[in-house]
């Protein structure tokens, strides 16, 4: 029986919003567009980290051996950097290899012939993700690694990493103090269009209380509005993110090609869009039980 009137109560309820289609597109698409700002903003980063992940030569740690350094430190050495936490990659730079690259790159052939031998010690280059560890943990690693018995110094600048990972948990926390604000307002959008709704039926429920209606039976329907309504308002701001990220793919993909390489902008996962209208649908539901319970706490009174 209880489940029947609950039935029933959903059913009333969307009977309602339907009878009223203009009233609720509006309202539905009023939150749509206050959850898909937020929501934006967080795939909007998510992006920026995908792009910046990507910056793998300007976080680059170089290794200078020992001239003396035997074959098995060198081998032991390497097999360690390649397991290394957020290494991208790990490339050896041997003493010819490292002279022919400073003479391109610098221009001194004829300087350097006058020496006799090759002054340029032996390396590698190890090319790490940004965003993979703390500034404080690359640094350990790094010092880690400058410890090993084949390492003679180690040369890194890993100061832009921590500027860049202090600004992206900057704008997190800014997003998400955002996130709260809009869904505050998102309740009060919803809480609003509630109580106009009781205001139409205010007789019937007058009429409800005194034949003995009891408070879960009289706020029921109106809690299936707002949760309805929220659900639909989360599908929207699902559908206004992808078609925003299917828009702006052609201009990513011509400047990404300018520069020689390709960039797939992220949109939301499917587990990341049910998660977006169920929250969706708890704000909605919410705002409806913040109005209707002050209602009934008058009525009731």
């Amino acid at each position: 029986m209880n489940l029947h009137m609950r039935l029933e109560a959903a059913q009333n309820a969307l009977q309602t919003l339907l009878r009223q289609p203009a009233a609720t597109l509006m309202t539905v698409l009023a939150l749509a567009i206050v959850l898909a700002l937020p929501v934006g903003l967080f795939a909007v980063l998510n992006n920026l980290q995908q792009l910046l992940g990507h910056w793998r030569d300007q976080a680059q740690v170089s290794l200078f051996l020992h001239r003396d350094a035997s074959a098995a430190d060198i081998e032991r050495l390497q097999a360690l950097l390649e397991h290394g936490a957020g290494v991208a990659s790990v490339r050896y730079v041997g003493k010819t290899a490292a002279l022919r690259e400073f003479e391109h790159n610098a221009g001194m052939a004829a300087a350097i012939q006058t020496l006799g031998e090759n002054p340029l010690p032996a390396s590698f280059v190890v090319e790490l993700n940004p965003l993979a560890q703390s500034p404080g943990a690359l640094r350990t690693l790094v010092a880690r690694w400058g410890q090993e018995p084949a390492v003679a110094s180690a040369q890194s600048d890993l100061r832009w990493v921590a500027r860049l990972q202090a600004i992206l948990a900057l704008g997190k926390r800014a997003v998400w103090m955002l996130a709260g604000l809009l869904a505050v307002g998102a309740v009060l959008v919803m809480g609003n269009t509630i109580r106009l709704h009781i205001a139409q039926r205010r007789d019937e429920i007058d009429i409800a209380s005194l034949v003995g209606a009891t408070r879960a039976f009289i706020r029921r329907p109106f809690l299936y509005q707002g949760l309805f309504q929220g659900a639909i308002a989360g599908v929207l701001a699902w559908v206004i993110i992808a078609v925003t990220v299917s828009v702006l793919q052609g201009p990513v993909d011509h400047l990404a090609g300018l520069y020689g390489t390709q960039f797939h902008l992220l949109g939301l996962s499917s587990g990341q869009g049910l998660i977006l209208i169920a929250a969706s649908a708890l704000l909605g539901w919410l705002g409806s039980r913040l109005a209707v319970g002050r209602h009934l706490d008058h009525t009731f009174s």
